[in-house]
């Protein structure tokens, strides 16, 4: 299969993955507001462990990304014991890391409890959630390292297929276990069970698939690996604490400086924001093995025009799903916590360019990490990580969610969105300008003949007082127009032959119309 049609089956199976676990986010929430309650406070702590799970990931060190960009540039020559010593000397970390984890998630529970002011009464549940919490994590960091041997071969495909069974056996795992009366509990229990099933999948297909060496051709562990591993991950892990701190660090603030309800407000508001950034960025994301090993067989030009046709598709998509989302979001918290929750739409504005600006600017940051040549961007992500803390601590009280939000487009565009521009058109031998103006013409495009279309959109739905149906309206009629406003307007022209030609055929006359 080529190149091309491999990345393509990545990025379909990737969305396949996402839209189940976009079904399985949306359902998890009703059911755990039914079991636990959204006055208990049960149900924040439910939302604050995903947050701590975030940070306590870091302790990866980057060196899971390490493991697996540094896997392509051996997996040509998978029996001369270079493949098979990074392959053993990733998974010796990743068992550390995984002890780790499970020591330092049982001592800081007490330590998290009272910096985040968990309620006294909810103590106990708390540090026995982070217990379990850091079982679940320890056990996933034990068996991902066969995930990384797939995505480097570029079979992601078969990681997103299970996950699809795996978000389904979760659910239903904590649908019986909050039957049976274990309350929070029923989010980790589920979550091991999951996790186990999830890396054994992946150890069947890499077994089955012979993407282990020969037994010959294992090599030892190697320190000479360690401190390439090490060297790599260290820099990625800046990057990552950078962005953990810029992306999943708004509900603890929240949580500290708002209190719980307000934490359950948030988590709940923004859940859809999630899930349409993660699928946003499952374009690049999807691409980095192709990128990667583009780089590796030094592919200049091929990369070049690859990577133009990610950005202009990540930067038009996120224009078309921003102005979807701060149409519908609101109507859709309503209709989904059934008016227990209500979600300003002002928020969603605000959510919405913040969502562009972070698709946009990912593309870039992740060209570098691509490369291996991080340098600087080390610290750039640092930095802007804890000036948004600051910032965003020191005027939630004041600002609201707003605040928060703009100090996240505002860090976001002085810091790790101008460093990454600037390194991107170096190495890519484009002006900042051409990046940022000229390929995201077709963004603009996409958002100003979107909008028009969800005025109308919200103007119509407004004649209805049902807010079902007022989401029905919006999401059926903006969807369509707006689909096909992105797939005409949205896509280079090139891309646009491709895709109709390349579809399958029982989607080319449906896609025959954007050649023109």
């Amino acid at each position: 299969m080529s190149r091309f049609r491999r990345m393509a089956h990545n990025v379909a199976s990737s969305y396949v993955s996402l839209i189940a676990a976009s079904v399985f986010s949306l359902a998890t929430v009703p059911l755990a507001l039914h079991y636990l309650g959204a006055e208990s406070g049960r149900f924040a702590l439910w939302l604050l462990m995903s947050a701590i799970t975030g940070y306590m990931s870091l302790i990866d060190l980057g060196m899971s990304a390490s493991v697996a960009r540094l896997l392509i540039d051996f997996k040509d020559r998978r029996d001369d014991g270079e493949y098979g010593s990074l392959i053993k000397t990733g998974w010796l970390v990743l068992l550390v890391q995984a002890a780790i984890i499970l020591v330092a998630g049982l001592g800081l529970a007490p330590v998290l409890a009272w910096v985040l002011k968990i309620d006294p009464g909810l103590r106990t549940e708390f540090i026995g959630l982070m217990g379990w919490q850091s079982a679940s994590l320890a056990l996933l960091f034990v068996l991902r390292i066969f995930s990384h041997v797939l995505n480097a071969h570029q079979r992601g495909d078969i990681s997103n297929y299970g996950q699809v069974f795996g978000f389904g056996l979760n659910f239903l795992l904590m649908w019986l276990f909050f039957r049976a009366g274990h309350g929070v509990f029923s989010l980790a229990w589920a979550t091991i069970l999951t996790n186990l099933y999830g890396g054994l999948v992946c150890l069947g297909a890499v077994w089955r698939l012979q993407l282990l060496p020969v037994r010959s051709g294992w090599g030892r562990v190697s320190g000479a690996r360690f401190r390439e591993l090490f060297r790599y991950g260290q820099d990625t892990f800046l990057v990552a604490l950078g962005a953990q701190l810029i992306v999943a660090s708004q509900i603890l603030i929240i949580q500290r400086t708002l209190g719980s309800v307000s934490a359950t407000l948030w988590g709940v508001g923004t859940r859809t924001f999630t899930l349409v950034s993660q699928l946003i960025w499952r374009i690049s994301d999807t691409a980095a093995p192709a990128f990667s090993e583009m780089i590796v067989r030094n592919e200049r030009e091929k990369l070049q025009t690859r990577f133009r046709e990610s950005v202009i598709l990540t930067g038009s998509l996120s224009g078309f799903f921003a102005v979807g989302f701060a149409l519908c979001n609101s109507t859709f918290v309503s209709v989904w916590t059934h008016g227990t929750i209500v979600w300003p739409r002002i928020n969603d504005v605000g959510l919405a360019a913040w969502l562009m600006v972070t698709s946009v600017l990912r593309c870039h940051n992740l060209l570098i990490l691509y490369t291996k040549q991080i340098g600087f961007m080390r610290y750039v992500f640092f930095l802007e990580g804890l000036l948004f803390v600051a910032a965003a601590s020191l005027t939630a009280k004041t600002g609201g969610f707003l605040a928060i939000i703009s100090c996240s487009i505002a860090c976001s565009c002085l810091f790790s969105g101008a460093y990454g521009i600037w390194r991107a058109s170096r190495y890519l031998g484009k002006t900042a300008g051409e990046l940022v103006f000229g390929w995201q013409r077709l963004m603009g495009r996409t958002i100003l003949l979107s909008v028009p279309v969800a005025l109308g959109t919200w103007f119509l739905a407004r004649q209805f007082e049902s807010p079902t149906l007022q989401l029905g309206i919006g999401t059926v009629t903006y969807g369509a127009l707006g689909l096909g406003i992105f797939l005409r307007f949205g896509l280079p022209q090139n891309v646009r032959h491709e895709l109709s030609h390349r579809a399958p055929l029982v989607f080319q006359p449906l896609l025959g119309w954007i050649r023109a």
